[in-house]
């Protein structure tokens, strides 16, 4: 499970980067920084320990530190304070505390966002070919290496031609594998006075559920 958690850090850790000094990159996060985001993706991972390609797309809702991702059988919900990730194929659920602890903050996508401020910088920005087409590319490293980086040696971020519209990722993890996400209908709407909403209702959740609560 904390395979796909690492995957789902990277693929909400492109939504908030920072260190931005490209145009491009300054009025994305500013975008980011408002709004409640939501996008579809796609995303496809090849490690150079199997000749395996793991592959998956879903969907993400985020709004600062407050986050539900759905894909490859997956939910995972958190309202910044308490995560539920849930698999409804085997009917397992993990609850966890989110907390600014060094193994929480590599292994939680919402940690990642609410401290990007100490955790990337970007180191170039330029032209580049993403799916065949021509796009910007904004390059970022981890400030810190390891587990305060969940993982993630280098983030490429991709937008559309002169704009801020980011079309995909690739983001490289320190043992080698590489994942390619695609991002399909962004949109950024009206914040949420609330929480509410990212909120996981445990009463979903029949007696045949092995939930492991870490709190």
């Amino acid at each position: 499970m904390r395979k796909t958690i690492i995957i789902a850090a990277a693929l909400l850790a492109f939504c908030m980067p920072s260190g931005a000094k490209s145009k491009t990159l300054e009025a994305f996060i500013g975008k980011v920084s408002s709004s409640l985001v939501s996008f579809e993706y796609s995303f496809s991972m090849r490690s150079p320990k199997s000749k395996a390609k793991m592959t998956g797309e879903g969907v993400v809702k985020v709004q600062e530190d407050a986050f539900v991702l759905e894909g490859n059988g997956l939910e995972v919900w958190c309202d910044g304070s308490v995560r539920w990730t849930v698999d409804r194929m085997s009917e397992e659920a993990l609850v966890e505390n989110v907390d600014d602890s060094a193994e929480s903050y590599a292994t939680n996508p919402a940690l990642m966002i609410t401290s990007v401020d100490a955790a990337f910088e970007e180191l170039s920005f330029g032209s580049a070919t993403f799916q065949g087409k021509a796009v910007d590319v904004s390059v970022l490293s981890p400030l810190h290496k390891g587990r305060y980086s969940m993982d993630i040696a280098e983030l490429r971020l991709f937008f559309k031609s002169g704009t801020s519209v980011l079309v995909g990722a690739e983001v490289k993890l320190n043992d080698g594998s590489v994942s390619e996400f695609t991002v399909k209908d962004l949109t950024f709407s009206e914040r949420l006075e609330t929480k509410e909403s990212f909120h996981f209702d445990e009463k979903t959740l029949d007696d045949s559920y092995v939930v492991t609560d870490l709190r």
